[in-house]
């Protein structure tokens, strides 16, 4: 029987407001890589996410990365209009409980206009403690 795949890279789209919409772009780009990868996730599943921000030293940018992050979660449990929403699509990740670690990664500046940064989403892996 063949491994199921897991990983899945996609190009962030670039930030635009609102937010909601900025979201289901975010959605519609990641359900477009999973497909053409043949990826799904399963309740079951422990992952990894991974997200690559081009961002400065500017007071504004570091206050923004915590809004993009929820953004990029509530985009793949399908909450397009916030987390208390209950105007959903589909789920790309069934359960934000399911996301053992975010790795957030600040890049230098790019000038990419079309794509916002990188999100990564693959298997998650315990890492061992070293021991003293």
């Amino acid at each position: 029987m063949a491994r199921r795949r897991f990983s899945i890279t996609v190009p962030l789209p670039a930030y635009a407001r609102p937010r909601n919409e900025w979201r289901r772009r975010v959605h519609g780009a990641v359900l477009e890589v999973q497909t053409r990868r043949g990826v799904g996730y399963r309740e079951s599943d422990q992952l990894e996410v991974r997200i690559s921000l081009p961002l400065g030293d500017r007071p504004l940018d570091i206050h923004d990365i915590d809004e993009r992050v929820k953004d990029v979660i509530d985009a793949l449990e399908g909450r397009i209009a916030g987390p208390r929403s209950r105007r959903r699509i589909a789920p790309i990740v069934p359960s934000a409980d399911q996301i053992r670690r975010i790795v957030l990664e600040k890049e230098p500046r790019r000038t990419r206009p079309r794509a916002l940064g990188e999100l990564a989403i693959s298997r998650f892996h315990a890492r061992r403690r070293a021991s003293s």
